[in-house]
């Protein structure tokens, strides 16, 4: 089961994430020089998608130059202001790419197997669970 982990750095909103697999990366509350939480999920989202899509031109033999995903959110006005509209642009570079498979790929990824985006669903299971220690 992967497993994630944040610590605050003990100021402001500011904090460093850790993975298991890879570099621990900023982020940041607000405008405070570091992608915010919802920021990372449009990219998470964008990378699932991305790397899906990728794959499945690649095992096309389809021949990509350049790939890269655009991705744009809009959030509801109300608290957990939550993204209501995800919008995704794929930018495919190449020479005689047929459209019917780039939208099959990405009605692959999006409907399949992007673990990230399925993760939005309503119906996902959240638990949760806290420690006190006490330090002096």
């Amino acid at each position: 089961m992967p497993k994630a982990k944040i610590k605050w750095v003990g100021e402001g909103l500011g904090f460093l994430g850790e993975v298991e697999t890879g570099a621990p990366l900023a982020l940041r509350g607000g405008k405070e020089g570091g992608p915010s939480p919802m920021e990372l999920l449009l990219i998470a989202i964008a990378g699932c998608s991305g790397m899906d899509v990728i794959s499945i031109l690649e095992k096309m033999k389809l021949k990509v130059r350049r790939f890269e995903v655009e991705i744009e959110g809009e959030r509801a006005s109300d608290h957990p202001k939550r993204y209501k509209k995800i919008e995704l642009l794929y930018r495919v570079y190449g020479k005689g790419i047929p459209e019917e498979r780039v939208n099959h790929a990405i009605e692959l990824s999006q409907e399949k197997y992007c673990g990230a985006l399925a993760s939005l669903r309503e119906d996902i299971e959240i638990k949760s669970r806290f420690e006190i220690i006490e330090e002096d």
